[in-house]
């Protein structure tokens, strides 16, 4: 019997290769598309610090990813309006236009992982996600 784990990492390596061989831009990896759809869910901008919470990534993977994003013009960062301590991100013209895309298929892979390891699958699936595409990110993948 396969774990949440086991099926969670299956559906990431899966969202890898779908990724790649079905969205602009190509080079989009799976922790920049978690990133896109955290922000298109959360009304097409959040938080930074509430985006490093969500995923437990350390700063310097979320830094490095959002700033991926932004080279490729996906998102812009800037000052929070109410705290200008705190930095938020908003999807780019672009961003928005892959958004739906990429949303639509992380919750694909959402939908298998849940049917083939029931219920609880969906949280362990977030989980190694986010810790795989971190571990991905850190060794230059």
């Amino acid at each position: 019997m396969n774990t949440v784990a086991d099926n969670a990492y299956v559906a990431y390596r899966s969202l890898r290769r779908r990724l790649t061989r079905t969205l602009w831009p190509p080079e989009l990896d799976p922790l920049g598309a978690l990133l896109i759809r955290m922000i298109w869910m959360n009304g097409s901008s959040v938080g930074i610090a509430h985006m490093r919470a969500q995923l437990a990534l350390p700063r310097s993977t979320l830094s490095t990813a959002l700033r991926r994003l932004e080279d490729d013009g996906l998102i812009r960062r800037y000052p929070n309006r109410v705290d200008a301590r705190f930095v938020d991100a908003t999807l780019t013209r672009a961003g928005s236009i892959v958004a739906p895309a990429v949303t639509d298929l992380i919750a694909e892979l959402e939908i298998d992982v849940h049917e083939t390891a029931g219920g609880q699958a969906r949280g362990g699936f977030h989980r190694v996600t986010s810790m795989l595409a971190a571990m991905d990110e850190d060794a230059g993948h």
